[in-house]
């Protein structure tokens, strides 16, 4: 799922529980909002996993590449002619941008996995405020309790 559709599934989700009008149907929706957001939690650690396992199998790739050790026949288009020492290798791996597009990519999923766990303690949160709501319109309205 994409950032922008989850903004806005969020959004239209934060925007029903927020009406007063809907009060009551939100109350109840909150353990389908909830089993909703953590199925999204579910999917997005995973593809947050396989992201990072593909970040460590490209980083051996570009390691072997970079020490010379790789197949030339594999790199035949691309070989890597320079003789770097052993301690330069890991300036030549933070300067990769494949390797560094890729960390983008689980920066950015790691980043949308926290936006869906604070939603998440979002709706749990809302049926707090759900029932104080309730308390102070029984308030106005003179109830007691």
């Amino acid at each position: 799922m994409k950032i922008d559709e989850l903004k806005e599934m969020i959004r239209k989700d934060a925007a029903f529980l927020k009406e007063e009008s809907h009060m009551d149907t939100s109350s109840l929706s909150i353990p389908e909002l909830h089993s909703k957001y953590l199925s999204l939690i579910y999917d997005e650690r995973l593809a947050l996993e396989y992201f990072k396992v593909e970040y460590k199998v490209l980083k051996r790739d570009k390691w072997i590449y970079y020490t010379g050790k790789a197949d030339p026949d594999v790199y035949a288009k691309n070989p890597f002619n320079l003789n770097i020492l052993k301690a330069d290798v890991d300036k030549f791996l933070d300067a990769d941008t494949d390797l560094n597009a890729l960390h983008l990519k689980v920066r950015a999923q790691e980043e949308k996995l926290n936006l869906i766990i604070e939603i998440v303690k979002s709706i749990v949160g809302h049926s707090f405020s759900v029932g104080n709501a309730i308390k102070w319109k029984k308030f106005l309205n003179g109830e007691l309790g």
